[in-house]
């Protein structure tokens, strides 16, 4: 018999007919993943979103504001005989761990990156004090998963390699025509992804030798003013449409100022891509080839292009040493925890 499993975030979610649907494809993963295992509730924000993940295998309670989530939250310590997973710190998920722990409930503090780097990203360091103060409160009384151990100094906790990866991903991979350099990134269109600091990039760069194109796929507040050479896509969902986009690109770059442990990363080595990183966020490269170091400068940037260019089917050919965590490895992880 299944036991039940309440998951918390602050995840904004839309109902369509008779679906959820999310914008976070990993919130999705997570669910559908322990939803083999447990009887799954999932305590959320609704919000006006685009549905693009749709959540299957659960029961959703989405609320429209801090005040009804408080109330569900409330029910659910009340009524659920349950374990709790909360996903990432905020200031709701922060109220939901006072009422957890008051109430003296089994909690699971799930940290996917260093949310007190992507806070001072976003508003400075002030918050990124407050923000830390009340992680280490709530790693402090939870049962601590981490993505890697630079997350949080708490001494124990269970650390788990995050995918999405199954073996779609490995078949048919393609090598491009490369008459171009066409650049790809994927995930969210916000500062703290360093999204618009590579626009800013891109758009000083002279290239004649080779058409060098960058396409951008993801939700968020597209600039208004970009290049020609610079395109926008919304938010793929279906896996095999995501993997094809993968495969008309060359090379995959990473300009976020924070990660965890990257998905799309995971994703575009699988396809046979090399990965551009910048200096913040180096600890991502772990042992794997393919994955490169930038500076956050225009002509280092470029070097490293031409560099990747030249050296394409060698770079390729290193790769293949690569071993990548599964999803199915993934979920085994968060089963045993």
């Amino acid at each position: 018999m299944k036991k039940d499993l309440v998951i918390i975030n602050n995840e904004k979610c839309i109902k369509k007919e008779d679906s959820f649907y999310c914008e976070n494809i990993e919130i999705k993963s997570i669910t559908e993943l322990l939803s083999k295992a447990f009887n799954i509730k999932l305590i959320l924000r609704k919000s006006v979103v685009n549905p693009i993940h749709q959540i299957e295998n659960s029961e959703v309670i989405a609320s429209p504001n801090i005040f009804d989530f408080t109330k569900n939250i409330i029910s659910s310590v009340i009524r659920d005989k349950a374990n709790y997973l909360i996903i990432s710190v905020t200031p709701y998920t922060f109220l939901s761990f006072l009422f957890l722990f008051l109430f003296k409930k089994k909690i699971f503090l799930y940290l996917r990156s260093d949310g007190k780097e992507e806070i001072s990203v976003i508003f400075g360091k002030k918050f990124s004090i407050l923000y830390k103060m009340v992680e280490n409160v709530m790693a402090k009384f939870s049962n601590l998963i981490v993505v890697n151990d630079l997350i949080s100094k708490k001494k124990k906790f269970h650390l788990v390699n995050p995918s999405q990866i199954d073996q779609q991903w490995f078949q048919n991979t393609k090598i491009p025509k490369r008459d171009k350099i066409k650049l790809l990134y994927v995930g969210r269109v916000k500062v703290e992804k360093g999204v618009y600091s590579l626009i800013d990039i891109f758009k000083k760069i002279k290239y004649s030798e080779k058409d060098l194109s960058l396409t951008l796929i993801g939700q968020g507040n597209k600039p208004k003013e970009a290049s020609n050479r610079i395109k926008f896509l919304e938010p793929i969902s279906v896996k095999k449409n995501l993997i094809e986009q993968y495969d008309q690109h060359d090379i995959f770059i990473l300009p976020s100022y924070t990660e965890g442990h990257s998905q799309v990363l995971i994703e575009s080595l699988a396809r046979q891509r090399p990965v551009v990183v910048f200096e913040e966020i180096k600890h991502v490269l772990q042992k794997y080839e393919g994955v490169f170091v930038c500076k956050r400068d225009h002509n280092h940037f470029l070097n490293l292009i031409k560099f990747i260019d030249k050296n394409y089917e060698e770079i390729l050919e290193k790769m293949k040493k690569n071993r990548y965590p599964t999803k199915e490895n993934f979920f085994k992880q968060l089963n045993k925890i």
